[in-house]
């Protein structure tokens, strides 16, 4: 009779372990796979790694995912966002409505939902998310941070001391038609670039965050910020994105729309 209670006691002590373990695992799950190729590591918060071998396999809170050569992965969060990493990228998956863009070419795309904002952390900024479309990359050219956005608004705020923001001066339509003007009338070419350089002065202002608008990009180095308008290149790469994940983002954005109406 003791015997049996005993072996009850461990087998309903084994079941509890596990749901327990089930649970714990489901509350610090913050999203899950789509959709992958090649070789994608996910690192937990204590160093140990497992590769990701089918769809629907859960990211958890804390865990850094790591595309290699060649590789790619979609992931949708729980917090109304799906992220698409290109080969040799990192992102860590913070606690909900925050990641941690680590290095690579990462596509980001958020629900508009109420509520608290979403966050993306680079180094030397932290970027305020509401309904937006953005790529953030690597420079390889000045060891920096390019943000591009195509859509919505993001909140930039520096991680440390004022942002030293370099911008063109926008030229209005009547400010482009003396320019042609110019242009028609200027006998040899340097008088033109020489006429150009005077109208499209650059400004330079110090501010610890600002509103990046779309179409819009920026390239950090440290703490300067250069802004400019989107390049072919930038769209280039939110074409490259958008038709490996197109049908994963139609029902995406469907499914906002359809949140957004009730």
């Amino acid at each position: 009779m003791l015997k049996n209670k005993i072996v009850t006691f461990l087998l309903v002590s084994c079941i509890i372990l596990q749901s327990s373990i089930v649970m714990a695992e489901q509350h610090d799950a913050r999203g899950k796979v789509l959709k992958f190729d090649g070789d994608v590591e996910v690192v937990d918060a204590n160093g140990e790694k497992r590769t990701i071998k089918e769809n629907d396999e859960a990211v958890n809170e804390m865990d850094t995912i790591v595309t290699k050569d060649g590789a790619s992965v979609i992931v949708q969060f729980d917090d109304g966002a799906l992220s698409m990493l290109d080969e040799k990228s990192r992102l860590r998956v913070e606690k909900t409505s925050w990641f941690s863009y680590l290095g690579g070419k990462v596509y980001f795309t958020f629900k508009k939902v109420f509520g608290e904002p979403r966050q993306v952390k680079t180094r030397a900024a932290t970027i305020g998310v509401r309904g937006t479309t953005f790529i953030i990359s690597e420079n390889d050219q000045n060891n920096g941070e390019t943000v591009a956005l195509k859509e919505g608004l993001l909140d930039v705020e520096s991680t440390g001391p004022a942002f030293e923001i370099h911008k063109q001066k926008e030229l209005d339509e009547f400010e482009r038609f003396k320019m042609e003007q110019q242009a028609a009338r200027a006998e040899m070419k340097d008088e033109f670039e020489q006429y150009k350089k005077q109208t499209m002065r650059e400004f330079v202002e110090y501010r610890r965050n600002f509103t990046l608008r779309p179409n819009r990009v920026i390239n950090l180095t440290g703490y300067r910020v250069d802004e400019t308008a989107m390049t072919e290149a930038n769209k280039a790469d939110f074409e490259a994105f958008e038709s490996k994940a197109e049908d994963i983002l139609k029902n995406f954005r469907a499914r906002s729309k359809g949140l957004s109406a009730h």
